[in-house]
């Protein structure tokens, strides 16, 4: 098989494949460091990250390859959940990762939407679906928590779209792209 191959039908662009294998690995990396600076997060709730990685997933699809987002995303969060995690880790992040990439690839469609504000609907609305998540293994006890955990993801998603507005004034200035 060649690195594009003529087939219109199965196409094969290596070099999309390699910047999304590097991606993945960026992503896994930096949420396995994460883990370190999320410590004292996690002393309030356990397995609260500022979910760093999702800077880099949302770069992808404020580059207009909300394909390669999705595909970026999901293959993160179950090489995470496999690497680092357990199968109840991976229903979380799973959920929460669905609802937040919905939520950024239509929000993003939005002019009047900024980079932040994105970021932190989708911070919020992943942690809406994670604490729907939790309630099949915790019960319904688990919603008493859920304004807590809008707040904090809109915070997480706030400081996630000031590194993507960084990133995307970097990207524009930039002659690698």
């Amino acid at each position: 098989m060649s690195a594009k191959q003529d087939n219109r039908n199965n196409r094969i662009d290596i070099k999309r494949v390699a910047v999304y294998a590097l991606l993945v690995a960026i992503c896994l990396i930096v949420g396995y460091l994460e883990n370190y600076l999320s410590i004292s997060l996690a002393a309030i709730i356990p397995g609260v990250k500022i979910g760093l990685s999702n800077a880099i997933v949302l770069t992808l699809i404020f580059c207009g390859d909300t394909k390669g987002a999705w595909m970026v995303n999901i293959t993160r969060i179950c090489l995470s959940a496999l690497i680092f995690g357990s199968p109840i880790s991976f229903l979380f992040s799973l959920s929460g990762g669905i609802a937040s990439m919905i939520t950024a690839s239509v929000l993003s469609r939005f002019k009047s939407v900024s980079a932040i504000g994105t970021s932190i609907a989708g911070g919020a609305m992943h942690n809406i679906f994670q604490c729907f998540a939790a309630m099949i293994f915790v019960g319904v006890g688990v919603v008493k928590i859920l304004p807590f955990l809008i707040l904090l993801g809109a915070i997480c998603g706030a400081f996630c779209g000031v590194l993507l507005s960084l990133i995307l004034k970097k990207l524009k200035t930039s002659k690698v792209f």
